[in-house]
């Protein structure tokens, strides 16, 4: 057992007297000897059923498993496809699982080459599941078109910071930083930078969780500096910041992929950001 603790056991007893339950797989990192968990992880549970029904109608199900202190969603439904119920839950002694559960014997879900490990498979019908390759989640080298696309849509959807930090809107601004300058485009250009710098042999986790693990000092300052506070000014210092990062990583990494770069029009575009930037508001 990869996760040898007492919770995990008491799952595990739970799946097996409850003859409802005919299966139960960890997957996700408790189930990825690589992965780093702690006591914040969660435990990522598959539970194949007879009768869906069952988990549909209510909760009660759980209750034997421990006091559930909070839950999504709210009522048993399908969020991963109609095959599947989820079932989110916070425990009051701190734990939490995340169950999808079906009662189609052969529905497989497609997280399964990050690591698995089967718990209960009362009826053999876990037998042949594909060794993982723990790459799935792996960064993929970007294609001549789609770098070309995401440097060319970062400096078009940047302005619309500038444009609501000058007119003193900052929820707006806030929003499309965080969104779209940040986590769509800057998230992407790093990740590939990274990919590129591992032999794309590597995942960074979602949202960049691991981005501090694999940049250098230098590179993750700068990412940090992309993060502000309320305030106007430091709000276009980390503006300007993003913008820098971004043009840094990706001129470098479009002469180790042999793509094109607008250097050109990077420069005409920050003109404008510091032309909006220095505009005057006229009086009312």
């Amino acid at each position: 057992m990869i996760n040898n603790d007492h919770f995990l056991k008491s799952i595990i007893d739970f799946s097996k007297k409850d003859d409802n339950i005919r299966a139960a797989l960890l997957t996700s990192s408790r189930a990825n000897k690589n992965a780093e968990t702690d006591f914040l992880s969660d435990y990522d549970i598959e539970l194949y059923v007879n009768d869906i029904r069952v988990i549909k109608k209510n909760d009660e199900w759980i209750n034997s498993l421990g006091k559930v202190i909070i839950r999504w969603p709210l009522y048993p439904r399908a969020t991963l496809g109609d095959k599947w119920i989820t079932r989110l839950l916070l425990f009051e002694n701190g734990f939490r699982v995340d169950f999808q559960i079906t009662d189609d014997k052969n529905a497989r879900l497609k997280n399964i080459d990050y690591g698995f490990e089967i718990l209960v498979d009362k009826d053999n019908i876990l037998t042949n599941l594909p060794k993982p390759t723990h790459s799935q989640y792996n960064i993929k080298k970007p294609e001549r078109e789609d770098f070309e696309l995401l440097v060319n849509e970062f400096w078009w959807n940047a302005t619309y910071v500038p444009k609501y930090l000058w007119r003193d809107e900052l929820p707006f601004a806030k929003m499309m930083m965080g969104q779209s300058v940040q986590d769509k485009y800057l998230r992407t250009i790093i990740e590939w930078y990274i990919g590129f710098h591992n032999n794309w042999n590597v995942n960074t986790g979602v949202y960049g969780r691991y981005f501090k693990k694999y940049l250098n000092l230098k590179i993750w300052e700068k990412y940090e500096k992309t993060y502000s506070t309320a305030d106007l000014e430091e709000n276009w210092t980390s503006f300007f910041v993003a913008l820098d990062l971004f043009g840094e990583l990706a001129k470098e990494l479009s002469q180790q992929l042999g793509y094109e770069y607008p250097y050109q029009m990077e420069e005409s575009m920050k003109t404008f950001y510091k032309r909006i930037r220095n505009e005057k508001k006229k009086s009312k």
